[in-house]
Parts: structure tokens; C-alpha cells; sequence
């Protein structure tokens, strides 16, 4: 199971980690009812693939758009080249329950992006793999963790 993955990884990491459990969470109104101020510290990932079968996944504040032009442009390839994947997508080919997609590499090859604006972050809060489950954890460690890149991939 991807969870028990994402949790190996953490623990073999040796960095400081909590899982919250709480009711299914598929949105961001479903993280606030299930953990008041979750939110504010979430780490929302979305997941892409690049027409050549790559896999990104892209780490933002949870009320952040991505702007798909300029990761297109980090990735180098064509805006009409980069998509994003559908929920059963995220399912069947990353292994993540739609509302659980974490910034961690769960797939050989997979590209992580945080946005620039995380680098301050403190505590934070991101997708464990499963839906009823959140890592809370320093952000700095995760960027560790996840081989992950900071980069401006925001709308202003």
C-alpha cells in the first residue's frame, strides 16, 4: 500500500513526523471541517503528466493556483504538453486516494516542485497517500525528503 510507503520513507528519513487521522478529505472545505486550520499550513499537491510519461508532482499553498505556463516552462516543453492528471488516473497510476496526494516519490523518475513560497514554511501539513490521513511535518524536512526543488510556479 502507497501509505505504508510514505511512512517507511519518513521513518527511514529519521525526520520528525506526525499522522493525523480524520474523516475522508477530498477538498479543501472537507480539510477545514475535518482539522480547523488545517488549511492555512496544507501543502496541496497536484499531480501531472508530461506527454512523454513523466510524472510531476507540483507542492503549492492550498489556496495557491498553479500557473500550468510556467511550469510548462520549468519543465521545458510545451504548455499543451503538460497535463494534469484525472482522479482515477491519480488511482490507478500513482497509487494515491483522490484527496491523499502527497509531494513524496512514489513513482521512478517523478519530478517535485514546492512553490517558492513555502520556503519560509514551518509546520505543514500534506497528503499521506490515503484520504482519512495527513503528514504533519517540518517543511524544510519534507523538501529533504522528497528530493523536491523550490520553484515560482504560482498565479501572482
Amino acid at each position: 500500500m502507497l501509505y505504508d510507503r510514505i511512512v517507511a520513507l519518513l521513518a527511514e528519513s529519521g525526520v520528525a513526523f506526525e499522522i493525523l487521522c480524520h474523516e475522508v478529505i477530498r477538498t479543501a472545505a472537507d480539510a477545514e471541517r475535518a482539522v480547523p486550520g488545517l488549511v492555512d499550513h496544507l501543502v496541496k499537491t497536484v499531480a501531472f503528466q508530461v506527454k512523454d510519461g513523466a510524472y510531476v508532482l507540483a507542492g503549492v499553498p492550498a489556496r495557491a493556483r498553479i500557473d500550468y505556463k510556467r511550469l510548462a516552462d520549468l519543465l521545458g516543453v510545451n504548455r499543451r504538453l503538460l497535463r494534469s492528471l484525472s482522479p482515477e488516473q491519480v488511482e490507478e497510476e500513482l497509487g494515491f486516494e483522490v484527496g491523499g496526494v502527497g509531494p513524496f516519490p512514489v513513482v521512478e523518475g517523478m519530478r517535485i516542485y514546492f512553490d517558492s513560497t513555502l520556503a519560509g514554511a514551518g509546520r505543514i501539513y500534506c497528503g499521506s497517500g490515503l484520504n482519512t490521513r495527513t503528514v504533519a511535518m517540518q517543511f524544510a524536512d519534507l523538501l529533504a525528503v522528497s528530493g523536491g526543488d523550490l520553484v515560482e510556479m504560482t498565479k501572482a
